[in-house]
């Protein structure tokens, strides 16, 4: 799988997790019925379970918003990702190859990666298996991912709070790569991509992170640019 391929492939599984890891911090501005998460309790130690950062209307909103990108996906891969795969270069090479052995297997071929899309149709594509749940996601693991996502988010929230790192401090590793974890583990009850996505959006997502914050500060979102 070419890199560019590889890259394209990881911001579509891992979207719905991007968007509501990104959106909570919206809707979690603001004080109006948005009470913190822990309700300004503590943990046994004397500190804040979560912080005041960690709110009911920033945790459900990004939940909601993860799960509407994932229903977005789901469309467009039962809409987009059949024609894509099918027209790629890999797959018109195949069909060339196929329809000089034999014009009428053409038809055959075309019929029968459309509407199933086998394991040996992505092998011959240079995909793995198992990458068919990627392109074409279920609203669930949209859902999965999103609060996986949030999830996450919290647990580091949790940690940092028992490490005295106050909220709006960095936290490097665990602010960037906490959602994605959650994210990644959570979904995992329906399907487990395939390591190179993995591994992929281990590297990528700080660099992600990163840029969104810078954005997020120079658009007044975030107090902090981390």
């Amino acid at each position: 799988m070419d890199l560019l391929t590889l890259l394209l492939l990881m911001f579509w599984y891992i979207l719905p997790a991007y968007a509501a890891n990104g959106l909570a911090v919206i809707f979690g501005r603001g004080n109006q019925f948005n009470a913190p998460l822990d309700l300004g309790k503590n943990f046994i130690d004397g500190k804040r379970i979560f912080g005041e950062g960690k709110t009911v209307r920033g945790f459900v909103g990004g939940v909601a918003t993860g799960t509407a990108a994932g229903v977005a996906q789901s469309i467009a891969g039962e809409t987009l990702g059949a024609p894509i795969l099918l027209f790629s270069p890999q797959s018109a090479f195949l069909m060339i190859v196929v329809s000089t052995l034999s014009p009428e297997n053409v038809v055959y071929l075309v019929t029968i990666n459309a509407l199933l899309f086998t394991p040996i149709y992505f092998a011959l594509l240079g995909y793995p298996s198992t990458i068919k749940e990627v392109i074409f996601p279920s609203i669930i693991k949209g859902f999965l991912l999103s609060l996986g996502a949030l999830t996450g988010d919290l647990i580091g929230s949790f940690i940092k709070r028992r490490l005295n790192i106050s909220r709006g401090y960095p936290a490097p590793g665990l602010d960037q790569l906490d959602f994605v974890a959650g994210a990644i583990i959570l979904s995992s009850i329906i399907y487990v991509p395939p390591f190179e996505l993995i591994l992929t959006a281990v590297i990528i997502t700080p660099l992600v992170h990163l840029a969104a914050n810078i954005v997020g500060y120079a658009l007044h979102l975030k107090k902090e640019p981390w």
